[in-house]
């Protein structure tokens, strides 16, 4: 005979069981077992196939049943396997490691569990409008009261859970179990068969695994794009419609997903970064973001390039050298220029830069305007004075990495981008694609409209046309000084300042170019003549 269980005031279960390291509490001694387990990381259920274990028995069932395909376990007390199983089909998925077997299946897509629960929620949620749970507060509506709880914590701002290690607050369990397994535990028990990629999460390595298989069974219809995963088909289809019901209400950005929208508010309009960089302070608003950066301060570089030895610490940035390096292919094409690109925020950035002249990144100093937010930072530095960039050797001090590394390289004399067609050798990668373009490319897209003055590049072309307008924006603050040219501005400006940080130490010369340097340098101590005349 079952026994009664305590009931309190209007015949509520009463939760009498409370968690000693959180806020959670039940009326059942065997599910606080099972949550303190959460706390303590003890697994206690081990899988007898192979290293996997589990905080419940459960869990055990359902890995077994997802895994391993050979073992039936049975379900539930005086229900035979039979009996179970004579309710459900053997059914072989996309989207799983192997055959899931007696799995319920949806008539309506390819998606497949284990359980007939999870079937029941899965068609509320996908194919019907079926939302019983409201939301007090917004429109929200959910399939079931666990989802109703996760978006309301969203209202509140409350984050009772709490990670001991690195303080991480959530408002949900499961987001701090995430947290605690990606970033705190060494245990990955869940192994790839095609490579050693390992992980900690059974979801991770079905996502993984559809990497080695070339079925794309997700097709758009208007571009033909194809995917492993309906989530990313969905993703993609937003993009072919100009409908973005996900406004912000600060600054009027929209977007096509709610997912966009929230990343966009914790990155523009809110403080709270809650990755930190141990080594530098870098703050981020998703892990994600934060690994990369991490990746910075290591030399490692595991992503090799077989065709030229490049090296990279992301995987993404292997296949994007590839492809820009390697093969003619630039998927993303400008209609009114023929630009391609790898990027499709290259081919955004290029139609502001050069056809629409929209500048959406103002400065809140200056006024000034920008395509791309990159623009905007490095302007901003301007304002600030800040470098924290410095060159070891001279002293010499910028606001980006990038410059830094490009000055560098000046010190050096080795020089290993040759060019194939003059031997011209440079430093810098950068250095030999211009030295291409202006010297050996025969295409000069950018046109004077005035005198038919044609180049290579729109710099050179904004160069040109200053000359027939006049126009000298850039103004001395010390003298009456103007210039159509920022670089002369700052050349000039050097003659207002008694720095020079280019110093000989034979004769003590200075200067404030290195160009300069260089050229005293040759022809007054070393005596090189490295440009000779053919004829003579």
């Amino acid at each position: 005979m079952r026994k009664p269980s305590a009931k309190g005031k209007g015949g509520e279960k009463m939760k009498n069981h409370v968690c000693p390291h959180c806020k959670y509490c039940t009326g059942n001694a065997a599910h606080l077992r099972d949550h303190i387990r959460t706390h303590t990381g003890e697994r206690p259920f081990q899988c007898q196939h192979c290293d996997y274990s589990a905080s419940q028995k459960s869990r055990l069932k359902m890995h077994v049943t997802s895994i391993h395909t050979c073992e039936r376990p049975s379900y539930g007390r005086g229900r035979s396997e039979k009996s179970t199983a004579c309710k459900r089909e053997r059914v072989q998925t996309k989207h799983t490691v192997g055959v899931r077997p007696y799995a319920y299946r949806c008539d309506l897509c390819n998606y497949s569990t284990t359980y007939k629960a999870h079937l029941k929620r899965h068609i509320a949620a996908k194919h019907s409008n079926y939302r019983p749970h409201k939301c007090p507060t917004c429109d929200f509506a959910a399939v079931d009261k666990t989802c109703l709880k996760n978006h309301l914590a969203k209202h509140t701002g409350e984050k009772p859970y709490k990670c001991d290690i690195c303080g991480y607050g959530t408002a949900h369990m499961s987001n701090l179990k995430r947290h605690i397994m990606s970033q705190h535990s060494s245990e990955k028990s869940y192994k790839c068969g095609v490579c050693s990629y390992v992980t900690s999460r059974l979801f991770d390595l079905k996502k993984h695994t559809e990497k080695h298989t070339c079925e794309k069974p997700y097709n758009c219809e208007v571009c033909g794009y194809a995917t492993l995963r309906m989530c990313d088909l969905k993703k993609h289809i937003a993009k072919h419609t100009v409908e973005k019901p996900y406004k912000c209400d600060i600054c009027g950005f929209g977007s096509a997903q709610k997912s966009n929208l929230k990343q966009h508010i914790m990155t523009k309009h809110s403080s709270d970064k809650p990755y930190t960089c141990d080594v530098c302070g870098f703050g981020a608003t998703q892990v994600s973001k934060l690994k990369r950066h991490m990746a910075k301060h290591s030399d490692e570089k595991p992503y090799k390039c077989d065709i030229c030895g490049y090296g990279t610490a992301h995987a993404s940035n292997l296949k994007r050298h590839i492809m820009a390096k390697h093969t003619d292919e630039k998927p993303y094409t400008c209609d009114i220029c023929g630009y391609g690109t790898v990027l499709k925020s290259n081919l955004k950035q290029h139609a502001m830069a050069r056809h629409t002249g929209e500048k959406p990144y103002k400065c809140d100093i200056c006024g000034y305007g920008a395509a791309h937010v990159s623009t905007l930072k490095r302007h901003m530095a301007k304002h600030t004075g800040e470098k924290p960039y410095k060159c070891e050797m001279c002293g010499y001090a910028t606001s980006r990495m990038f410059d830094l590394k490009k000055h560098i390289a000046k010190h050096s004399d080795e020089k290993p981008y040759k060019c194939d067609i003059c031997g011209y050798c440079t430093a810098l990668m950068s250095n030999l694609k211009r030295h291409i373009t202006d010297k050996h490319s025969a295409e000069k897209s950018y046109r004077c409209d005035t005198c038919g003055y044609a180049t290579s590049r729109m710099s050179d072309l904004k160069k040109h046309i200053a000359k027939h307008t006049g126009e000298q924006p850039y103004k001395c603050d010390t003298c009456d000084y103007f210039t159509a040219q920022v670089t002369n501005l700052k050349r000039h400006m050097a003659k207002h300042t008694v720095e020079k940080p280019y110093k000989s130490d034979i004769c003590g010369y200075g200067t404030v170019e290195l160009s300069h340097f260089k050229n005293h340098s040759r022809t007054r101590h070393t005596g090189k003549k490295p440009y000779k005349c053919d004829i003579l």
